[in-house]
């Protein structure tokens, strides 16, 4: 699951690895989304270490053991963090980022969002068997899919990350491993938030 909305979302701020909490609409989505998983086994929970993504996992599955684990983290923006595309549009670096945000890190200390997307790897190639329910980001749950099945990354104008697919705020994705292959079986399944 990806996160709930936060208040830089609202203002189309890249948080990454800035640590922002949930505003109140991302806790009611975070709620809706525990009603929809009311009933169901989670198996083991892990969630990003990361705010906004353990207080989704929290409200979605209260008193559910939670493992934090700073692989499922968001793209880190370097020195754009906590800015708009507004705010950098004309910056020649940002211009140089985006011919290719796939394989080159983001301007001062950020990621590239192929070593997002492996690092995520890592994370769901260990797992144990059975079922796992993890709560991320955004750009890092596209960026393992890209990884996993080699989906395009292309430039988006007028967007900050590479992906023609969007995925809303505590939308579903399931996956399946069998004998080291992956399956998708839902993509950003957020029926929960048209109640």
């Amino acid at each position: 699951m990806r996160h709930g909305t936060t208040a830089w979302n609202g203002e189309g701020r890249w948080q990454g690895w800035t640590d922002t909490p949930l505003g109140e609409m991302g806790r009611e989505q975070a709620r809706r989304l525990g009603r929809r998983l009311a009933g169901r086994d989670p198996g083991l929970v892990y969630a990003s270490d990361l705010r906004r993504a353990v207080d989704t996992a929290r409200l979605a599955l209260p008193g559910t053991a939670l493992t934090l684990d700073a692989r499922l983290r968001e793209l880190h923006f370097g020195r754009y963090e906590g800015a708009t595309s507004q705010q950098v549009l004309h910056d020649p670096e940002y211009a140089a980022w985006q011919r290719d945000p796939w394989r080159l890190p983001a301007p001062g200390g950020g990621e590239s969002l192929e070593a997002v997307g492996e690092r995520m790897r890592g994370w769901a190639e260990g797992l144990p068997g059975g079922t796992v329910t993890a709560f991320t980001h955004g750009g890092a749950l596209r960026a393992l899919l890209c990884t996993l099945f080699g989906w395009p990354a292309t430039p988006q104008p007028g967007y900050v990350l590479p992906f023609p697919y969007r995925h809303a705020h505590t939308g579903l994705t399931r996956l399946e491993r069998r004998g080291g292959a992956w399956t998708l079986h839902v993509y950003n399944d957020h029926a929960h938030l048209e109640e």
